[in-house]
Order: C-alpha cells, then structure tokens, then sequence
C-alpha cells in the first residue's frame, strides 16, 4: 500500500486572499502522520507498541524520516515490515533478529543499518527483496547454505516455507534471521534423534469447551506477564546436553512408554 503525504519538511508557505481553500487542503496535508494512522489502526493488536516504538527511532537516530514510510508492505505476529521506496524496507520486530547467532552474509539478506532496539522494538533497515515467485528451489538453496555455514533450521523454517526466502540481486536470502540457529553439539543431536525415533507415546490436546476456555485464559495470562512472544513458535536452539541430561531423557521416555503399555525402546 503506498500513501501519498506532506510534511513540514516540505517548506510549506501558507498563500494567503483567493487560495485561502487550497491553504488550508494543504495545511491538512501537512499535519497528516503516517505512522500515527498505523498506531490507531494497531493500538488494539499485539503490535501496539511498535509503532510508538518506530516514532521514537525516528527522533534519535538518522537512519530514516517519517517522510520516508511509504506504507506496510506484510506484517507478522510480532512484526510490521514498512516500505520505504528506494528497494528498501525497515523491519520492526519484537524479537532479536540476531539473539541467538550473528548475521551470516552467505544466506542472510544484507543489513543496510545496526539492529537497534527501542524500547520493545528491535529495528533494522534491509533490502527490498523479490518475495512474489520465490519457489521451492529457491528454499532449498538457502537452505543449503545454512546447513553449509554449520546451522540448522528452526520450527519455523522448512523447504515449503517460501514466505521466508526472498531473491535480492539475482540471489535467494533468507529474510527472517531467526529461521536459522545454532544446532548442538554431537551428543545432544543423538539424544534428540534418539529420543524422537523411540518416542511411542503420544499427546493429544483436550478439545472440550471447558478445556479450551482454560488454555485460553491460561494463554491471555501468560500473555499479559511474559509478552506476545509466548504466541509465537519457539525458535530458540536446542541446548547442549551434558551426559546426565541425556541419559535422563533417555530414560524418561522408556519409563513412559512402559506406563502406556509399550515397549520400552
């Protein structure tokens, strides 16, 4: 979506006598704020505090004007991706874009900012990249280069997830840091892969009414304590485990196989 405004910065001079009308469409013009329409239109979401986030960068920094936003180009559970013209984008986010490794130039789209958090709000200006016929092959290839660069893929990144790979320059990228993580070492990956092949045991989720209206308001609990993130799907690596730790998984999954009347391996 791309909005059309003015600013004070423009110089605007009032006119004064016959063009008294058209003085005031433009003092109109110039008084309107992008960003305060997005705050009204996201007060009420679990976004509501990136926007006065975005306002307050805008004042201490000089990556970009207000002028600049030319509109939002997708936003996420815990995102708003603004277009600034010019095949570049800012994205504000909730959540660390570089928490758990650093940026890898070989498959993460460029950085054309440091990431700045303000408040709540982690803010980082990227390329514009081609995100309307990314493919399958194009996932793979990231992909291929993530696991080449000694990563591995979090819950929220599969060959199938096309949304999260866009092509900038001729060249695939991955566009949500958070998509790749460090993978343990040896030992835990075994116990992992262990414990997920001889698992025989599986959960269901209780789908009766008074059930789900107490997750419900188990989850606006936690919410409301811990933050939206708690909605979103856990992407932090998986720990190193010491050899107590993994022979205690071990363990715990042929004690609970042997409740429920399975093999224990």
């Amino acid at each position: 979506m791309k909005v059309a405004f003015n600013t004070f910065e423009n110089n605007y001079k009032p006119v004064f006598g016959n063009n008294e009308k058209t003085s005031q469409t433009q003092i109109y013009q110039d008084s309107f704020s992008i960003l305060d329409k997005y705050n009204k239109e996201y007060k009420s979401t679990y976004l509501k505090d990136i926007i006065p986030d975005l306002k307050e960068y805008i004042k201490r920094f000089n990556y970009i004007k207000e002028s600049d936003i030319k509109g939002i180009l997708a936003h996420g559970g815990l995102s708003i991706i603004f277009d600034l013209g010019n095949k570049e984008v800012l994205k504000c986010s909730l959540e660390n874009p570089l928490e758990y490794r650093k940026h890898y130039s070989e498959f993460d789209i460029p950085f054309l900012s440091p990431v700045i958090k303000v408040n709540k709000t982690y803010i980082i200006k990227q390329p514009k990249a081609e995100t309307d016929n990314t493919t399958v092959a194009d996932c793979k290839d990231v992909i291929s280069r993530i696991r080449h660069s000694g990563l591995e893929l979090s819950r929220d990144m599969n060959e199938y997830r096309t949304w999260q790979v866009g092509k900038y320059n001729g060249k695939s990228y991955l566009l949500d840091t958070r998509c790749a993580i460090p993978r343990p070492n040896a030992f835990s990956r075994f116990i992992y892969r262990f414990c997920n092949m001889h698992k025989q045991v599986i959960e269901v989720r209780d789908i009766r009414p008074e059930a789900l209206e107490k997750c419900e308001k188990e989850m606006k609990e936690l919410v409301e304590k811990k933050g939206p993130q708690v909605l979103h799907i856990n992407e932090a690596p998986m720990k190193n485990l010491s050899f107590k730790e993994g022979i205690s998984k071990i363990w715990a999954i042929i004690k609970e196989n042997i409740k429920y009347g399975k093999f224990p391996l």
